[in-house]
């Protein structure tokens, strides 16, 4: 039987076949240097989305392939100081050859998870690889009540893919505050994404 694996060129033909994500704003650097208090922005959803992920913040076992990554951050609510606590995050990515895997194969590289009483999580995966011309990239739902939903996606410093993503403005994969520094862990690297959430009806 073949691996239930979803190949580059499909994923790439899929995606290109969404329309543009709507986009909101993101935290900018004012015109004194300053960092003004924005939504983190919205990313397309992509065609690998997978409904009901069991709920773990390891989404690599050890026997998964690839540099192992560990990703902590917090969720904040409008105000970019206020964390929210027991946010839902739902995650999901590409191995490290750029395959995408589902519930056949135990929701390989997926999961769901909640944020502590301090609005913070962990995630402890691997490396995913990039596929399509697309830079390399987790994503991410975050819902939190008395908040709107957010999709998007997270990027990596340094990946050359960047300035040239084949998603095109339908990803904004250009966002600075997306894209994030890694620094050495034993083993593999670590990195942190905060996210903030738009209150509902704002």
């Amino acid at each position: 039987m073949a691996e239930p694996t979803h190949d580059r060129r499909s994923i790439l033909i899929r995606a290109l076949a969404l329309p543009a994500a709507l986009l909101v704003p993101a935290r900018r650097a004012s015109a004194s240097g300053t960092e003004t208090c924005e939504p983190t922005e919205s990313d397309f959803q992509g065609p690998m989305y997978t409904p009901g992920a069991p709920r773990r913040s390891v989404l690599a076992g050890p026997r998964e392939p690839g540099e192992r990554l560990r990703i902590r951050g917090t969720v904040f609510g409008p105000d970019c100081r206020t964390p929210v606590p027991r946010a839902l995050l739902d995650v999901w990515q590409a191995d490290a050859q750029g395959r995408y895997h589902d519930e056949r194969e135990s929701y390989r590289l997926r999961g769901q998870l909640l944020t502590d009483a301090s609005g913070q999580y962990r995630i402890d995966t691997i490396r995913p690889g990039g596929y399509g011309g697309r830079p390399a990239h987790i994503h991410f739902t975050v819902s939190a009540p008395g908040h709107e939903p957010l999709t998007t996606q997270l990027y990596f410093r340094g990946d050359p893919v960047l300035d040239h993503d084949s998603c095109g403005p339908a990803c904004n994969s250009g966002d600075p505050h997306r894209i994030i520094a890694l620094t050495p862990l034993s083993p593999g690297s670590a990195g942190t994404f905060d996210v903030i959430l738009r209150g509902s009806g704002t």
